[in-house]
């Protein structure tokens, strides 16, 4: 079962790296083969928007049908890189306050609930699992994103 503490935890931390960031840094492309730190956070907000849309879905019952995304593909359309930061970082700040307010408010009823992907694509998928999901998705970017900035202010300030 998810843990609305642990969720507001890792929400927190990656606001305070957010709030770290300067507009100069979120630009910088550390290889020709790396995001940038806004395009990171496009990715999160890509992440939060069809997660949005998935917990809002399964709290109505089993979800069928809902396409995926390919990430990389995403990120490169969108030119997260050429947006303004301050917009990203807000953007990701209330969309991942709308899906704490979710996440809390889910009843438990309804956690059961599944979204039937494909075997290859791991199977069904309950609504609890999804939240978890989410969110240790979530650590992971914000592990690779302080990783990222550190890099980022080494070649900044050298």
């Amino acid at each position: 079962m998810f843990n609305i503490d642990q969720a507001r935890s890792i929400v927190a931390d990656m606001q305070a790296l957010l709030d770290a960031t300067t507009p100069a840094a979120a630009t910088v492309r550390v290889s020709p083969d790396a995001w940038t730190l806004g395009e990171i956070v496009g990715h999160l907000i890509d992440s939060a928007s069809n997660n949005h849309q998935r917990f809002a879905r399964l709290r109505l019952g089993h979800l069928e049908g809902f396409p995926g995304y390919d990430a990389e593909v995403w990120v490169q359309a969108q030119h997260y890189a050429a947006c303004d930061f301050h917009t990203l970082a807000a953007l990701w700040t209330h969309y991942n306050a709308l899906l704490l307010h979710l996440a809390a408010t889910t009843p438990p009823e309804v956690l059961d609930n599944r979204w039937m992907r494909p075997a290859a694509a791991g199977g069904p998928m309950t609504l609890d699992a999804l939240i978890t999901d989410y969110y240790a998705h979530l650590r992971l970017h914000l592990e690779q994103y302080a990783g990222r900035l550190a890099e980022v202010k080494t070649s900044l300030y050298k």
